[in-house]
């Protein structure tokens, strides 16, 4: 069968809140990709369209799903993606006879959305290569029962008909490595500025799932739970990207690359053994970094490391599940200091119970220890998280009434804690960014990450627009 796999336009100024330029980076749609690979191996002619990675409007869009004479559109979504991914459906349902069917984070947090979208005939829910696959297969046997497809919503008659959730893949090295290969040009995407030296850069993900339970995470694509490929399976990719795709650098997109020590360790292992002189980044929780395991990581290549910190308040960190302290977090950020590796923090303002108080204590903490690098988003809570139960009961705050799920995007305030406001938020948020970078010995590291003129043109085309960004307080 002819299928399309597409990954919506989204704008910088969508996904970001403002119009930031090219510090945000951009990452390969892994999740498509390797949805792609898996169905071609089932034998379907797939095509791959990354429409925010190529800029291509939905006219564009549409016309390549009509040269390939596509059967079947599949449309990944986030929640900040719907508006745009529902419009590109409905030009599709206008202009072509194609199926379209909605996957992703945001119709698997958000089932219940699917009665409204008629620009879509299916959802697939959770995890999309056996839904897809066994959807191909009935559509090309003709077949109108579809109610044996686990993980599918779909209608009967008009009625929505949600089929019985899809089981998790076991065994994940069953599944062919991602489809790099349908990408229009691997140099598209990168991290953002300063977060990596060589390019090109490779995007992998070794594992589905956390075992953290974090609130503001939502799961519903991939559980509870965490799955692994296997070391073998992981150095073999590893090897694949750097001989067939020419990767100069890997970053590791699992929510924590180091968890389970044993495979870990393996794969370093083998990242030195291999001889490939990789440099790599990864993310991590500080609960599975120690002494005693980052200097290994330095040997098999590991540049910098991006820490969940979230808050600098013990109580705030308790309150959010995230398992470490503020002096677990420093020790560890000290530690990878003392070994060359950059640390990162991903910090967030407005948890359940922030104040002014926890907030200044957050910025304190993150000047306080040697961080190379920071990203500090607003708390969201997203559908699918404890967080989003946590909004709605009103316990800790307000939701903002007129908010959309175009609003998820990190950046702007969707909850706001009791006694402070989204303006207050924002500006916290620009003073926690401006004490953080605007000191002698960060910019000093910043400038020494610079490895290419192309890095330096970008930097300062983007210099003016976060002078100027400002995000709209609704």
């Amino acid at each position: 069968m002819k299928i399309a796999l597409v990954y919506p336009r989204i704008s910088v100024r969508e996904r970001y809140g403002a119009d930031i330029g090219e510090i945000g980076g951009r990452q390969a749609p892994l999740g498509i990709l390797s949805l792609s690979s898996f169905l071609k191996k089932q034998g379907h002619n797939v095509i791959v369209i990354d429409a925010s990675a190529e800029e291509l409007d939905d006219n564009d869009t549409i016309a390549r799903i009509k040269r390939h004479s596509s059967g079947l559109v599949g449309i990944s979504s986030t929640s900040v993606a719907l508006r745009n991914s529902q419009a590109l459906a409905a030009g599709i349902k206008a202009s072509t006879s194609c199926r379209t069917i909605i996957g992703g984070p945001h119709i698997s947090s958000s089932p219940e959305d699917f009665d409204e979208m008629t620009q879509f005939d299916f959802a697939a829910v959770g995890e999309g290569e056996k839904t897809m696959e066994n959807l191909a297969k009935s559509m090309e046997a003709g077949a109108n029962d579809l109610s044996s497809i686990a993980g599918l919503i779909w209608r009967r008659d008009g009625a929505t008909v949600r089929n019985s959730p899809a089981e998790q893949i076991r065994n994940l090295d069953s599944l062919p490595f991602p489809d790099r290969d349908a990408l229009p040009d691997i140099r598209l995407y990168r991290p953002p500025i300063t977060c990596y030296l060589h390019e090109p850069v490779v995007s992998m993900v070794t594992s589905r799932g956390c075992p953290y339970k974090c609130i503001f995470c939502d799961k519903s694509v991939f559980g509870d739970n965490i799955r692994f490929h296997s070391a073998e399976y992981v150095l073999s990719e590893i090897e694949h990207v750097a001989k067939r795709h020419g990767a100069k650098e890997i970053a590791f997109l699992d929510d924590t690359f180091p968890c389970g020590r044993k495979r870990f360790e393996s794969i370093l292992d083998g990242m030195i053994k291999m001889g490939l002189h990789l440099k790599w980044s990864c993310m991590a929780n500080a609960n599975d970094l120690d002494e005693n395991i980052l200097p290994k990581m330095k040997d098999a290549g590991c540049w910098q490391i991006a820490i969940g910190v979230e808050s600098g308040d013990d109580d705030i960190l308790r309150r959010i599940r995230k398992k470490s302290t503020v002096s677990e977090i420093a020790k560890i950020a000290k530690a990878a200091h003392k070994c060359g590796i950059y640390a990162k923090g991903f910090f967030m303002l407005g948890h359940p119970g922030e104040t002014l108080e926890t907030i200044w204590k957050t910025r304190k903490f993150a000047t306080s220890i040697p961080l190379t690098d920071v990203t500090c988003t607003i708390a969201t809570p997203i559908k699918g998280s404890e967080f989003h139960k946590m909004a709605e009961s009103g316990k800790y705050g307000t939701l903002r009434k007129n908010s959309t799920s175009s609003d998820l995007s990190y950046w702007e305030p969707v909850f706001i804690p009791c006694g402070l406001t989204p303006k207050i938020l924002l500006e916290e948020q620009r003073k926690f960014f401006k004490s953080f970078y605007l000191r002698p010995s960060v910019l000093l590291r910043q400038i020494k990450k610079i490895r290419s003129v192309n890095t330096l043109a970008r930097i300062l085309r983007t210099i003016p627009k976060i002078l100027n960004a400002e995000n709209e307080v609704r």
